[in-house]
């Protein structure tokens, strides 16, 4: 059992290290990766990052929540590769198949497995025998690893080679990658950032929602809601995504999905607060990204799963992902709303999704309890007017409740939207606060929507 000042260590290095690694797209290399004297490159494993605890007789092979890896023939391993060296190793755990590349997937799926080839690469260096190590003391780090561990076997260090330009890295890529399948590249500048190249992400989803404002103008689309399916009709959320649409695409796609809303209980907000309007997921979307992740420094990503019937419902609230700076890239006409096409096999391809804590409890949606919009015509500019209450469902002493949101869009105005946010633990009061702002501010010549 590890003390809490090493376990939240181990977490800190989750948050604060591995997560800072720069994501850098294959044909980006040129371009994204600052220009340095010199490079340490690796190979990117995909495993599961791990942390290797050694104190005397004690070895534990943990992840950054410190739940243990179970695997004796590793511990047995690294008892005969240490032998008195007490520290704190950090490193990639992932299954081995000869000529095949690594997945996230697999170990999980063969981690359980006695005869499974499972194994370490080793990259970082936390504390060896009392000495704290700093993030930046790279070559101080990689010469002790590379002296304590083998450079192959089981559990052995994740050598690099020096490069000396970007155009060197974007050779090296190809061959990794493209000629014998490895995931990507690991690139280290000397006591300066870590970048992650991996070829980009593509993903088929469902579209379920959008919602109207770029540039303050509700008659351009701004963002879309996107989901997986898991079952039929059923569907994980897994992205919002804004960018990689033309004005002239907003304004049509605004039109278009107005068409294909339908009412729904689920609230969805959007990246600028305001609600996605949910549609019939008959849409299908084309986003790529440049990276995939499970979790954040508060713990595992969870999002909605929706069941649609005419209208969406609220199935549970799931572990999940989110992409990093996803894009639009076209809408498939090719494809069908299946799971063939848009299932959630295709995370599930790239990346596990992160178990939960035992403890870790599940928070209920919030629920839409009452909304209104309003609109008026002056001289062809139309104004709306939109009031919304809903019930948080936050068991957090953090969160209120009960919330009100007020928006009030007016294309002649200087400031075009203006919105309001009220929050209230008391439903009554919450209800006529509704009511109280829609007698004020709605008048004569406004039309109820």
């Amino acid at each position: 059992m590890i003390n809490n000042q090493l376990s939240e260590k181990l977490l800190n290095y989750k948050n604060s290290v591995a997560s800072k690694y720069i994501p850098v797209r294959s044909d980006q290399i040129l371009s994204r990766v600052f220009d340095l004297d010199k490079y340490y490159v690796s190979t990117k494993m995909d495993g599961h990052l791990c942390f290797i605890i050694k104190e005397k007789n004690d070895i534990s092979i943990l992840n950054h929540n410190s739940n243990p890896f179970e695997r004796e023939e590793l511990i047995s391993e690294i008892e005969k590769i240490l032998k008195d060296d007490d520290g704190v190793f950090v490193g990639e755990i992932y299954f081995h198949k000869e000529n095949e590349r690594t997945r996230s997937y697999n170990l999980k799926r063969e981690i359980s497995e006695k005869n499974s080839d499972i194994r370490i690469a080793l990259f970082d260096v936390l504390n060896h025998k009392g000495k704290e190590f700093v993030e930046n003391d790279w070559n101080t780090k990689k010469d002790l690893l590379k002296s304590l561990f083998p450079s192959k076997g089981k559990v052995y260090f994740l050598d690099e080679i020096e490069l000396t330009s970007r155009k060197d890295i974007e050779d090296e890529f190809k061959t990794r990658v493209g000629d014998t399948k490895e995931e990507g590249l690991i690139v280290r500048g000397q006591n300066g950032p870590v970048f992650k190249v991996k070829e980009y992400l593509s993903f088929d989803m469902a579209v379920l929602g959008y919602v109207n404002g770029y540039q303050n103008n509700p008659s351009l689309m701004k963002e879309i809601l996107l989901g997986v399916m898991v079952d039929k009709d059923t569907y994980l959320v897994v992205a919002v995504v804004a960018n990689g649409f033309s004005v002239s695409d907003r304004e049509k796609l605004a039109i278009d999905f107005e068409k294909l809303k339908v009412n729904s209980d689920v609230l969805q907000m959007s990246s600028s607060k305001l609600p996605f309007t949910m549609i019939e997921p008959k849409i299908i979307a084309e986003v790529e990204s440049t990276d995939i992740i499970n979790s954040t420094s508060t713990g595992v990503i969870k999002k909605h799963i929706l069941k649609f019937d005419k209208t969406y419902q609220v199935q549970n609230f799931s572990p999940s992902v989110s992409l990093t700076t996803p894009v639009f890239v076209r809408f498939r006409d090719d494809k069908k709303i299946s799971q063939s096409d848009i299932g959630v096999n295709q995370i599930e391809r790239v990346i596990a999704f992160a178990e939960e804590k035992e403890n870790e409890s599940d928070k209920k949606p919030s629920k839409i309890l009452n909304k209104e919009v309003y609109v008026k015509e002056t001289k062809g500019l139309k104004m709306v007017k939109k009031f919304f209450i809903w019930e948080t469902n936050s068991n957090s002493t953090d969160y209120p409740k009960y919330v009100y949101y007020g928006i009030d869009y007016s294309p002649s105005r200087a400031s075009k939207l203006n919105r309001e946010i009220k929050v209230s633990d008391d439903k009554k009061q919450i209800e006529k606060i509704f009511q109280d702002e829609i007698e004020s501010n709605v008048k004569k010549g406004w039309n109820k929507f």
